[in-house]
Parts: structure tokens; sequence; C-alpha cells
């Protein structure tokens, strides 16, 4: 796992470094610099050739700005530097890097509201733009001659570097605060922050690269947000005894579907059964039933007593009460419908389930009327989309967007359930407080009957005795991984639900041991 950081528990890390530690400041603005121009070296051939323009802001990230120029300098580069400011208002290491600047007589000028527009040739001819200036301290929206700077960087289109995150983005919210920069690459620096990660202020880096400044990983933080990696993935499985037989992988029974959704309930039980579980029996409204007799062949079916609506009927109950015997995991939820005598045999089979569950779409949305019923559930996983978590906490979808890392966190928290919040990046929040973000995944997985597979694909794992904590993280890595394998061979637009199921193995292949 990666450490996710907020602006100001890198401030406190800095200062750890620097005050407890002993490495000077200035060192650690060195290694900054010095790691983006080779990086840079590797990325951008003849670098050595190229016109280069760098902004400089007042503060430290401007002073990896004269740092990032010295280096491309010494390499032979044409560079530039334009400060926004006055160079003696600059303080502390950035001042001392400036000076270094000065006396290599590498071109430093002063930025103005007057004399701004006098560099648009030397911008219009440029190979490479780098952003250095603001850090992760930035809270506000930049205005007047800042926004006017900002508007000259982006002008051009020339390939744009930025230092640690874009100028003009609060590296914390994930949101779009203001005018900002648009770069094809950011160096975050030490650790990434929430809006390397978070949309849409993520969409707005076409690449993101992590870089070590010579900050030792252990620190006096306690860092709640996590960046999910492969190997975390890997970990968690492990390789099946030769003797093993099905009942050792755990038996899932899936509750879903009613009249016209039964494609919701057939792709959970399939995922299911392709995430590794040994069995799995699909309950459905007995007229959805017998669509599902011969296919799918793998997929034990039973029919159950419905409404005139074709949905899952209270007489059911008992029969459903007989089919929980024996089973690790139960899935709720994917195409039930809110009908609402479905809705209430789910308030009666919450308090029943013994086994971990994982609840998803209908059954998530039959808590809007119902928030009480959050205080019956043991062994939960949730998997809301936006709009189904604005039901569960009368929060708009807005709110929920704008701050989903912490609305995770304190839902998971107080009603100490695991919760997935899908989205983009999705967020896996637990009782203690952490949240686990997913890299994988793309647009095309925004399909009809995608959360399905995911549910299955999580209730396959739990029911393999994988704690719900880990069959949540590994269960949104997969999902996602399958569905980048699948646009990576053919296209994110044509990608369906059904092209999950086909990738999944090939997803699974790489973690499993």
């Amino acid at each position: 796992m990666l450490p996710i950081v907020t602006a100001k528990q890198m401030r406190d890390i800095d200062r750890w470094a620097i005050e407890e530690l002993g490495i000077p400041g200035i060192v650690l603005m060195e290694n900054a610099g010095k790691a983006i121009v080779e990086r840079l070296q590797q990325i951008l051939s003849n670098l050595h050739s190229k016109k280069i323009i760098i902004f400089c802001g007042k503060g430290n990230n401007g002073g990896d700005g004269f740092v990032i120029a010295r280096h491309l300098t010494q390499l032979g580069a044409n560079v530039t530097v334009l400060l926004a400011g006055k160079l003696i208002d600059l303080k502390g290491d950035a001042k001392t890097n400036s000076i270094i600047t000065r006396n290599m007589k590498i071109p430093l000028k002063e930025l103005s509201p007057e004399n701004i527009d006098t560099f648009d040739h030397k911008l219009r001819h440029a190979d490479v733009i780098v952003d250095a200036l603001f850090g992760t301290g930035l809270s506000k929206p930049v205005t007047d001659f800042m926004k006017t700077v900002v508007d000259k960087i982006n002008q051009p289109k020339k390939f744009t570097a930025s230092v640690d995150i874009n100028s003009g983005i609060n590296a914390d919210s994930g949101q779009l605060i203001g005018p900002h920069v648009k770069s094809d690459i950011t160096f975050a620096l030490a650790s990434f922050k929430n809006s390397h990660l978070l949309h849409p202020a993520a969409g707005v880096m076409k690449k993101v690269e992590l870089l070590d400044i010579g900050i030792p990983h252990q620190n006096n933080q306690k860092i709640h947000i996590q960046l999910v990696e492969e190997e975390d993935i890997k970990d968690i499985f492990a390789a099946r005894p030769p003797d093993s037989h099905k009942g050792n992988y755990g038996h899932v029974l899936v509750l879903a579907g009613s009249t016209g959704k039964g494609g919701a309930a057939a792709l959970a039980a399939l995922a299911a059964l392709r995430s590794g579980c040994g069995l799995c029996t699909l309950a459905l409204p007995e007229s959805c039933q017998k669509a599902f007799e011969l296919h799918p062949m793998e997929v034990m079916t039973v029919p159950l007593a419905e409404t005139k609506a074709g949905t899952l009927s209270l007489k059911a109950k008992e029969q459903i009460i007989e089919l929980l015997d024996g089973k690790t995991a139960v899935a709720l939820g994917p195409g039930l419908t809110t009908n609402p005598e479905t809705v209430n045999l789910i308030g009666e089979l919450l308090p029943l389930i013994n086994c971990p569950m994982i609840l998803d779409a209908d059954a998530i949305n039959a808590f809007e009327t119902h928030k009480d019923w959050l205080g019956k559930l043991e062994s939960a996983i949730l998997t809301p989309h936006p709009k189904e978590m604005s039901r569960l906490t009368g929060l708009s979808t807005q709110k929920i967007q704008e701050d989903r890392i912490k609305i995770t966190s304190e839902f998971a928290k107080k009603h100490s359930v695991i919760l997935l919040l899908k989205g983009a990046p999705s967020l896996v929040g637990t009782p203690d407080g952490d949240v686990f973000i997913n890299p994988s995944g793309n647009p095309g997985m925004a399909t009809g009957g995608s959360g399905d597979v995911l549910t299955g694909i999580i209730a396959g794992l739990a029911a393999q005795n994988i704690s719900l904590q880990n069959a949540a993280v590994a269960g949104a890595y997969i999902h996602g991984q399958s569905g980048d394998l699948f646009a990576s061979g053919e296209t994110q637009s044509s990608l369906i639900a059904g092209d999950l199921l086909r990738s999944l193995p090939d997803a699974l292949k790489r973690v499993l041991p």
C-alpha cells in the first residue's frame, strides 16, 4: 500500500524530516529538482536540445523550479525562468536557489501584469513548460495576476510538467476550485496527495508519477488513506491444496432478480463462481427461475414466492431461511426492485443472516426509508454508487462527490461496516476509519450490470474465508483489472458487463499464486 497524505500531513512529514531527522530542507529541494530532471530525460528525447520555460512561484515549489533550471542548464538545455513575483520577496531555501540560478547566468525574469504579455513569443516557441508556481498548500482559487499566469501556461499547449501538484488545484479535495494548470505529467514528491487520485482534479493530469526525494518511509504520521498496489492483492491469496474439493471454497447464496431484471442476478451468480467459490445458489422469483434452469449451467437455482409484480414476496421468507443454512456468503440486491413487499422482506432477513453479506443496488435502496436497519448489520459490505450513497446518508450526490474520502470513512466507522463507494476511483472504507483507494478500472465500466459483477466477485471471495476488508479491496481491484484488460485488447466504449466475466480469469491469473 502507498500512503496518501493531506497537505497538512505532508507539511508535518517535511518538518519531521528536517527538524527531527536533521535532513536540511535545501537537500530535499535539491533531491526533488534533480529527480524531476532525471525523469524528464527518460521521458523526452534530446532534452538537452529543448527550449524550456520554468514558471516559479515564491515558495518552496518555486525553489524546486530553480533547482530544475540549474540541472537542465547543466545538460545544455535552453532554459528561461519566469518568477511570478519579485526576487526580493523570496525566503529561505527558495531564495538560496534563486541566487544560484542568477549566479549561473540562467535567464531569470520577474513577471508582472505589465510585462507578462512580452513573453508570449518565447512561450510559442518553447518545447517544454515546467509548472512550479504553487505547492500543496493552495486552499482558494487563483485570481487576478496569478490566473493570468496559469492561463499563459495552458495557452500554447506545450508539453507541460507540474511539480508536486498542478498549480491552481487544492491538494486535498480532488475538486477543481478555479483556474488550474493542465499537465502532461505531474511529479508527486515523496507521497501521493488526494487530488492526484480523486476526480475531477486527477482528470487534468494526464499522468502522475511518484518520486522519492529522500524522506524515509517511516514517519510520525498516522496515515489513514492508502493506494492499493497489485502486490497487496497477491498477498491476499493462498495456493489451493491439491487434495481440496468444492466444499473448501464456500457456498454463495445470491438473492436477486425480478421480472425484467434476471440478468443482474445471473451476472452476480456467475461472477461469484468465476471468483473461485465452490458452489453458488441463485434464489430468485419463480417466474424468473424458469429461464435459468439450463443456463447458466454451473449455477444452482431455486424458485421463490413472488409478488404480482414479479418480485420476491414476504412468503419466501421461510424458504430463504432454510437456504441460508450452510452458506458462507450472501449477495443481496441486484435487480430486486424497491417493491414495498420486497423491501419488507429485506428488512426481516437482515438480522437473520449470520454469514458475510454483500449488499448492493436495491438492497441498499431499501435503507432510504429504513435508516434504523443499518443497526441490524453484522459482517456486511455495502457497495453503493454515489446516488445510492445519497439515499443511505441523506446527503446530495454533489456533496458526496465533493468529499468522497471523508464521507466513506465516517460512514464505515459510524455503522461498523465495510463500505465500497463506487466511482472514479472506487474507495473502500473500514470500521477503523481507514480508506483504500482502488487504482484499477476505466470509464468503459460505466455500463449496466458492471456493479452486479462486482457484487458477485466480492461474494465469491468472502465465501472463501477471505476477510471482508480484503474481499472488498481485492474485489474492487480485480473487477477494475478485468475492465482494463478488456479495454486494452478491444475498446472502452464497447465494454459490457459480460466482458468483465470473460476477462475475469485473466485478471485473477495476475494475482493468484
